[in-house]
């Protein structure tokens, strides 16, 4: 059956990432904070942190959003196709940057400050925010967190490409 389902993939490959491809303004209304599986999914990660104080409380539903997202398993497809967040959480797999619009979508739910996903040069995305004054990177294919000094160092290394989120869009590239 893996045979014949990569046959059929490859033969409309092209016809499912014309559909699935992704304006930046699409990709931005990916990452809302009033989705009703976001809205559940919140719920369900700071159940014990009631009522929920963004800046008592942020932190430790940061590390459990890390977490759930470490819980999913990197994948990366031969063609473009994206998955809606019930999915990802349903089959506990996406691609990386499935899981970057997540993390985001989930940071902003838990009201964390300047969020975005970052895509680097390299084409990797990470999730930015501000938390006590200090930048904070997430790599959501390792869940690795960064933190002051590394984020600058990461971005130097690999410098931002574009950056974006439910409020903003910045291009750092050339045209």
């Amino acid at each position: 059956m893996l045979k014949l389902y990569e046959r059929i993939i490859q033969r409309y490959n092209r016809m499912i990432s014309e559909k699935e491809d992704l304006s930046v303004s699409e990709l931005r209304r990916r990452i809302s904070p009033y989705n009703e599986f976001i809205r559940k999914l919140r719920a369900r990660l700071i159940r014990d942190l009631q009522p929920y104080d963004y800046q008592k409380h942020f932190f430790s539903a940061l590390q459990r959003s890390i977490a759930y997202i470490k819980e999913i398993n990197n994948v990366e497809l031969p063609l473009t196709f994206w998955l809606t967040f019930e999915e990802i959480d349903q089959i506990k797999a996406a691609p990386i940057m499935d899981q970057a619009l997540l993390l985001a979508t989930l940071l902003r739910s838990l009201e964390a400050k300047e969020v975005k996903v970052m895509v680097l040069r390299s084409r990797h995305p990470y999730v930015y925010f501000e938390w006590n004054n200090e930048k904070h990177l997430v790599n959501p294919q390792s869940g690795s967190l960064l933190r002051g000094e590394d984020v600058g160092k990461t971005l130097s290394a690999d410098p931002v490409a574009y950056a974006f989120s439910d409020l903003f869009f910045e291009s750092y590239e050339e045209e």
